[in-house]
């Protein structure tokens, strides 16, 4: 591309195993849906291994923003770092209704919030991780146009924004996504109506709208100009998405086929429902410790 750009990166984030979060999330809950530990729990770490990850695979990136509600902190985290800025939700002019929240769908629609952002930024889910070496050239074209992963061949069903779908690509949406800053905004204004109302929707619902679906159908309606598709025959080339079950033997599999040859994406997507295998756990974070033995700059000295 013609210049190097300057890029942040963002993560969304929850500690799950605060005793105040819990407390919280039931005394706001109403269904079964809404106690989902899939949505909050975090037992293999992946936060600290996805920052080794991306210190050691992207270190050109600017600052790294950590987005989370109020008070929470990873313990093990250098909070001083200097590329590091952690910012809470009540911090970016969220409408007061909205909070407490605990639906990341309505949490990604604050993202272009976040103070001192870089125009272009890269989103990450904390089960994001690097697993080789990334350049700009990763998300850009050789003209300067940011590529839109996620959908099949550049398709722009809008139906297909919302939570529930029958028919979903998640091979194709669970990696680090390049957004524009301005065009995230442009999209809540553009077509306000999804996005209004997020009181109703404290936590994921079915009839959410998907931010980052959203998103790749206002850039390939409105900045075509901009964008270009990146079709999933070359975007399953690089990336990798492994859901993890209560199945061993499936997990190693999959782990053992990362090992052999490193993908630049992996997404770790935990899938084991309410009642997680400790084997499977284990296995997982042997795996985290193989791939990213050495603890970045990030990590507190005494964690």
């Amino acid at each position: 591309m013609p210049t190097s750009p300057t890029i942040d990166a963002v993560y969304t984030w929850v500690d799950g195993t605060s005793p105040e979060y819990l407390e919280t999330v039931r005394r706001y809950s109403a269904t079964p849906r809404d106690l989902n530990p899939e949505r909050f729990r975090d037992s293999f770490d992946l936060l600290r291994h996805s920052l080794r990850s991306l210190e050691r695979h992207a270190p050109w990136l600017r600052r790294v923003y950590l987005f989370t509600c109020r008070p929470q902190i990873p313990r093990w985290l250098r909070s001083d770092h200097p590329r590091l800025r952690i910012v809470h939700h009540d911090e970016v002019g969220a409408p007061p209704f909205t909070l407490p929240t605990f639906n990341s769908n309505i949490i990604e629609t604050l993202l272009h919030r976040l103070p001192g952002l870089s125009e272009h930024f890269l989103y990450f889910n904390d089960d994001y991780l690097l697993g080789a070496p990334i350049t700009p050239d990763d998300f850009y074209t050789p003209d300067g146009r940011m590529k839109i992963c996620g959908t099949l061949i550049g398709e722009r069903f809008r139906s297909r924004v919302y939570e529930y779908q029958t028919l979903t690509f998640g091979l194709l949406e669970h990696a680090p996504r390049l957004i524009d800053r301005t065009l995230w905004a442009a999209m809540q204004t553009t077509s306000p109506a999804p996005f209004a109302n997020p009181e109703l929707h404290r936590f994921r619902s079915p009839a959410d709208v998907r931010p980052e679906r959203f998103y790749n159908w206002h850039a390939l309606t409105h900045a075509r100009d901009r964008v270009a598709v990146e079709p999933f025959w070359r975007f399953l080339r690089y990336s990798a998405f492994v859901k993890i079950t209560r199945d061993l033997p499936r997990f190693e599999r999959a782990s053992a086929r990362l090992l052999r040859s490193p993908r630049k994406f992996i997404c770790l997507n935990d899938d084991q429902r309410a009642d997680p295998n400790p084997a499977v756990i284990a296995a997982t974070r042997n795996f985290l410790a193989t791939l990213y033995p050495a603890p970045s700059t990030f990590e507190r000295a005494d964690a």
